[in-house]
């Protein structure tokens, strides 16, 4: 028996058709052994001869099975059976048994000549239990065959040993998901901090307590550790990969149950952890109300769309349901992904598709005036320091005047709200990058003060987010794929990281709240020193830092700081209602030198003028203070 249920488990599911055969059987079996039960107990029954037991045998039968096939019990897997799958089966026969009595009372009060049940109501009652512990049985039977089963078929030597982290329904999901993908797994048992379960059993293994976590490692000599729950504090994580990383064990991590496609877990959803999940970053909830009514059925324009930041604010964007949303940028491959991605996903969203560039104001004249954007979300800029340090003239083209056209063509078309990405590199700068953002941060902010516009200029500013494109996680691990080194720009080096869906979830909060002319801080959390980030890169990769894989540190790059500031020294902050989103007080240019810097900016980019350029930005933007950089010879000295 158990050869042939060990042959089942690397076959295919049975067909839900199967199972509904099967329960149709055991409702027939349930409903002759009610039958005899009460007629042995009742002289006036004689079943299954009379009248009673036709109408008994086809009512109850055909209910209950129309009842299960619509509570859907047999799309649940049998040999996976639940608690949910119990509950199901219970309803179902519940349902039908509810309806039988209410055909009985029917016939009773308005049929019946002589006030008669239909049915006896004593052979409903006792087909119910019958029936419910005859399909919850055989549920049981079958699972209990396949863990035999399992449990015999397993070779330690050759098999993955697993524990799981977490007790609870998440994680015998998990057991039940590698049980059934592959023979390659064992499931050793379960790890739980609640040492009230120490000692128990879930699917016939052990649950573990805390105490015992550094002793299973040690001597069970465990394979891989599954964090399955979503109720762990990040700290916690941290310490239980510390300690599966003394034991060489790989650790993986399971998604919210929300993720799950019909509430089943795949075993492609179960993968490694990540850096992202190892930093210290609290859960950021966003007013989905509030955003709801500022975005539903509005034409809403992203530009930079096909990088890291703008992709995400359309994923967010489209959540809500936009009229129509206007996917714009210069970038041709990404930009036919992010396409391919949303049409997977929002089929029933109106979108288009908009290759162009921010500089060329003619198109993007033709861009408002055929689409007629209500919101604009402006993520295009170039955003790497040294890049744009070597070339700043290019920097000022797309950063200052590709900002200007945006925000100049949204006044034209009567654009409500006009929200723009900056960065914590636009405070007191020491680069051409961030000296351009704070640039084009001055000119938006200009433009409030203006009572003859209807557009309400937004900024938002955070700092550096994780897995971007260009960032130092992406380039760390391929770093760590070539087998090192690693290279840091300095020991001491710091930076605030925020993941790329919470920052694009602030975004949208700070656009929706703002009412024009502020510049929207996010709380970035701890500083996170980059070279304490690729060592816990390194041991995520299953290496020994400075042994296996090395770092090495190259200095400073041009304009690049030691630490970065989202406030400067002459600004302060004022709270939201949002706990996570302040507003920064900054000083404030005349508008008409704003555009006396503008004027000579252009006729330096005429004449490819670099250090002119430069130059005049440092004239406006006065705590343009350039670092490591031969920008600093324009600087005036104290």
């Amino acid at each position: 028996m158990l050869n042939l249920i060990d042959k089942l488990m690397t076959d295919k599911y049975v067909p839900s058709w199967i199972i509904i055969i099967i329960d149709f059987f055991i409702c027939v079996f349930s409903a002759f052994i009610s039958g005899f039960i009460i007629g042995e107990k009742e002289v006036w029954f004689k079943f299954p001869n009379d009248i009673y037991s036709l109408r008994y045998l086809v009512l109850s039968i055909s209910l209950t099975t129309i009842f299960l096939i619509l509570f859907r019990v047999a799309k649940g897997v049998i040999r996976y059976s639940t608690f949910s799958d119990a509950m199901r089966i219970f309803f179902a026969v519940l349902s039908a048994c509810a309806t039988t009595l209410l055909i009985n009372l029917l016939y009773k009060n308005y049929f019946s000549p002589i006030g008669f049940d239909f049915i006896p109501k004593e052979l409903i009652m006792i087909y119910f239990f019958v029936c419910y512990i005859g399909l919850f049985l055989f549920r049981m039977f079958v699972r209990w065959l396949f863990e035999k089963a399992y449990k015999s078929g397993v070779h330690l030597d050759t098999t993955v040993q697993v524990m799981i982290f977490g007790a609870g329904r998440t994680g015998t999901a998990t057991a039940n998901t590698m049980i059934s993908t592959s023979r390659k797994y064992y499931i050793r048992g379960f790890l739980d901090d609640d040492d009230n379960l120490a000692g128990k059993s879930i699917m016939g293994v052990r649950i573990w307590g805390k105490k015992d976590f550094e002793n299973i490692f040690k001597y069970k000599d465990i394979d891989q550790l599954i964090i399955a729950t979503n109720r762990i504090s990040t700290e916690r994580k941290n310490e239980i990969f510390d300690l599966c990383f003394k034991y060489k064990i790989k650790v993986l991590t399971v998604p919210h149950i929300k993720t799950w496609a019909d509430g089943k877990l795949k075993v492609e959803q179960i993968k490694e952890i990540e850096i992202e999940q190892l930093l210290n970053r609290e859960v950021i909830k966003l007013n989905s109300e509030i955003i709801s009514k500022e975005i539903t059925d509005k034409v809403v324009l992203v530009t930079g769309a096909a990088g890291s930041i703008g992709s995400e604010i359309v994923r967010q964007v489209m959540k809500f349901k936009p009229k129509n949303i206007l996917v714009l940028d210069q970038a041709e491959t990404p930009l036919y992904e992010i396409e391919y991605e949303i049409n997977e996903k929002f089929p029933d969203i109106s979108k288009e598709i908009i290759i162009a560039s921010i500089v060329d104001s003619d198109r993007m004249e033709k861009v408002f005036e055929c689409f007629k954007p209500e919101i604009v979300f402006h993520a295009a800029a170039y955003k790497h320091v040294p890049m744009m340090e070597s070339h700043p003239c290019e920097a000022a083209k797309t950063n200052i005047f590709g900002t200007k056209n945006i925000a100049d063509l949204s006044i034209k078309y009567g654009v409500k709200k006009f929200v723009m990405i900056s960065t914590d590199k636009a405070v007191n700068p020491t680069n051409v990058m961030g000296a351009t953002k704070r640039f084009a941060e001055i000119y938006i902010q200009s433009l409030n003060k203006d009572n003859n516009f209807n557009t309400a200029f937004i900024t938002t500013r955070f700092g550096n987010v994780l897995g971007s494109n260009g960032s130092v996680i992406p380039r760390f691990r391929e770093q760590i794929k070539s087998g090192g080194p690693i290279t840091v720009t300095h020991p001491d080096i710091i930076r605030y990281f925020m993941t790329i869906p919470e920052a694009c979830r602030l975004v949208l909060e700070a656009g929706v709240m703002g009412k024009g002319g502020e510049i929207f801080v996010f709380d970035m959390g701890e500083p996170v020193k980059i070279v304490d980030l690729a060592r816990r890169m390194i041991k995520l990769s299953g290496y020994e830092p400075d042994q296996d894989i090395k770092i090495e540190f190259t200095g400073l790059r041009p304009g690049e700081k030691l630490y970065e500031e989202l406030l400067s020294t002459k600004e302060n902050t004022m709270p939201t209602y949002h706990k996570k989103i302040f507003i920064g007080n900054t000083e404030e240019i005349e508008r008409n030198e704003i555009e006396k810097a503008l004027v000579s900016i252009e006729k330096e980019l005429r004449n490819q003028d670099e250090e002119g350029v430069v130059s005049i930005i440092k004239s406006l933007v006065k705590t343009f203070k350039s670092n490591n950089s031969r920008f600093e010879k324009l600087d005036i000295k104290d």
